[in-house]
């Protein structure tokens, strides 16, 4: 992964973009017998995730009786057994947000044109989304995990991403 890449991770609900940034710091290796009075450690480039954008899929976050409901509570246009067709209303949902989201990573990935970027999905719906995606953004697409890894920290991201 290059300084210049960004990783986006996301579900349903939520999307992240890291930016991947380089810092200078000091050998975590080194100890107290290297460095003296004009060198205090030696120098190294490191590898950081900083968030940039964090985006919510609302739709995702309402319970699918909210959707079929008034505001009285009462059910609407259903009547009797329904399982059908509210796994239709929930699929559409669904695609909706999917299309959202793809429109969101094609925009980011468009405006920060790194020459590659990693996505993490889950992979229910990993297939799905990249099938959505612009075709230019796909070729850019470097790593792809079918994993919902929106709740991993930055630092472990990396390691994720890199193998």
């Amino acid at each position: 992964m290059e300084m210049s890449d960004i990783v986006i991770v996301g579900d349903l609900g939520e999307l992240k973009v890291y930016k991947i940034e380089a810092e200078t710091i000091i050998n975590p290796k080194d100890d107290a017998h290297t460095g003296h009075i004009r060198n205090r450690g030696t120098l190294m480039e490191n590898r950081k995730c900083k968030l940039t954008t964090a985006m919510d899929f609302v739709a995702a976050h309402k319970k699918l009786s909210e959707k079929l409901s008034d505001r009285f509570g009462n059910r609407q246009g259903i009547s009797g057994n329904s399982g059908g067709e509210s796994d239709r209303l929930k699929e559409e949902i669904e695609r909706k947000l999917l299309r959202e989201i793809a429109e969101a990573i094609n925009k980011v990935v468009g405006e920060y044109a790194p020459a590659k970027w990693h996505l993490a999905f889950p992979k229910e719906h990993n297939r799905a989304l990249t099938d959505l995606l612009d075709q230019e953004i796909k070729k850019s697409l470097d790593t792809n995990i079918p994993e919902d890894l929106t709740g991993e920290r930055p630092d472990r991201l990396l390691r994720r991403f890199d193998g």
